[in-house]
């Protein structure tokens, strides 16, 4: 970047309901505009305003692993508001949580998982936060047909309320390393106690042929650096949620976390998904109890 470089931030939504700032002075004042919000209407709002003011625009966009650029000059080029995207190819989510066989499968998965602990959880604990009551009749109310998702959203709400005022690093490795044994141990031992690797599907094939791929338990390893980056990571990321100091020592944590034992894992009875195709819902023998608990 460039060391002379001079910015204004503004945290306002870039939309036509912010024009008494985004006005005449604004566009008038610009050279050119560089692109790159995270939605359609707001690239479809500034794309309209440059070509009004006719401003250069330089557009830019991710989806996935999938990335595009677009430059736009006034009178000479298409503008970002002439052509429309291709319809998006969703992933299945019974593929995404439980049989990827593709890199982008495990791309999305990661950033669904990160967004739903470290963004959607502080989200929601913060309505919860400001009144309790009210937050468990809504989320009851809404989700009272999917016990599964429900109690999932409890679970989380009720854990970082339980730690919010008396978390330390500690809890945060403990938190980390709770994560890590549930995700890369526990879901995918309950998944091979439902579909066992000699199952077979109705029609007499193996279950575990074709795209679906036999996973393999993971016990966190404190010489495996994939496994103490995850760990390490995963705490600094509860430490800020928990506004703690980062921690710095990683050999330390590596140390803590290893140092957490587990009882050996207890398979449930739980209704899983075999294919997009699959209406079933899923959910757990003991959903219900647990979100009867919550409440």
């Amino acid at each position: 970047m460039n060391k002379d470089l001079k910015d204004h931030p503004l945290k306002l939504r870039v939309s036509p309901e912010n024009d008494v700032v985004f006005n005449d002075e604004f566009w008038d004042g610009l050279d050119a505009v560089v692109n790159a919000v995270d939605n359609v209407k707001a690239r479809l709002f500034v794309d309209g305003r440059c070509v009004f003011y006719s401003k250069h625009l330089f557009e830019s966009g991710t989806l996935g692993t999938k990335c595009n650029t677009q430059v736009i000059v006034p009178f000479e080029t298409q503008s970002y508001g002439d052509s429309q995207d291709p319809a998006e190819e969703s992933i299945p989510l019974c593929t995404l949580k439980n049989f990827p066989y593709q890199i982008e499968h495990t791309i999305q998965w990661a950033r669904d998982f990160f967004e739903g602990i470290f963004v959607d959880g502080p989200n929601e604990y913060q309505k919860y936060s400001e009144n309790p009551q009210k937050y468990i009749t809504e989320i009851s109310k809404e989700l009272r047909q999917q016990q599964s998702q429900l109690r999932s959203r409890l679970e989380s709400v009720s854990k970082l309320a339980n730690y919010v005022n008396t978390a330390t690093h500690q809890t945060c490795i403990k938190l980390a390393r709770d994560l890590f044994q549930d995700t890369f141990h526990n879901m995918i031992a309950q998944l091979l106690y439902t579909f066992p690797p000699e199952h077979k599907t109705e029609s007499g094939q193996l279950f575990w042929s074709g795209l679906k791929r036999l996973p393999k338990t993971l016990n966190f390893d404190p010489e495996d650096e994939t496994h103490v980056n995850f760990i390490f990571s995963t705490a600094n990321l509860f430490a800020y949620i928990f506004n703690l100091e980062a921690l710095k020592d990683k050999s330390k944590v590596a140390k803590e976390a290893s140092d957490i034992q587990y009882q050996p894992f207890k398979p449930k009875n739980v209704v899983i998904k075999e294919s997009d195709k699959d209406t079933k819902e899923e959910k757990a023998e003991d959903d219900e109890t647990r979100v009867a608990e919550l409440t």
